[in-house]
């Protein structure tokens, strides 16, 4: 057996073993591109719970004024909230606060929205009495 390797050359040798490198290599990166491709997919869907108290927390230090005076309504830190904008669009949510340039900060659902009071057509409480039915 072993003088099958003695008619190989030092060249046939050299060949075989950059070749087994760059097979290596190329299987390594594969596994490795497969693996970061789930960690990305999993890491837009799951976001902890600490993660989002920490959002919530720079939220909170961005908008530091709880209170808002719109049209004659004041509107407080945590209350429930349906805001119409001027182009129409309706944000239902939890008032959060307001900051220096007049933006207020609304929690709906998933998101947090920033928007001008200025370009607010009408914001209205919304009781917790009509979203269930009662």
């Amino acid at each position: 057996m072993f003088e099958m390797y003695k008619t190989l050359s030092t060249l046939d040798i050299v060949y075989a073993a950059v070749l087994a490198f760059v097979f290596l290599q190329l299987i390594l990166n594969i596994t490795r591109l497969g693996k970061n491709m789930s960690v990305r997919r999993n890491a837009g869907k799951e976001v902890g719970e600490y993660q989002k108290i920490e959002i919530l927390k720079k939220c909170r230090d961005l908008f530091p004024f709880d209170t808002v005076n719109f049209r004659g309504k004041v509107i407080t830190k945590g209350m429930k909230v349906r805001i119409t904008t001027l182009q129409k669009r309706i944000i239902e949510g939890e008032f959060v606060g307001r900051n220096d340039m007049n933006i207020l900060c609304v929690i709906a659902g998933q998101h947090i929205i920033a928007h001008e009071i200025d370009k607010i057509e009408d914001i209205t409480e919304v009781n917790t009495n009509q979203e269930n039915g009662i």
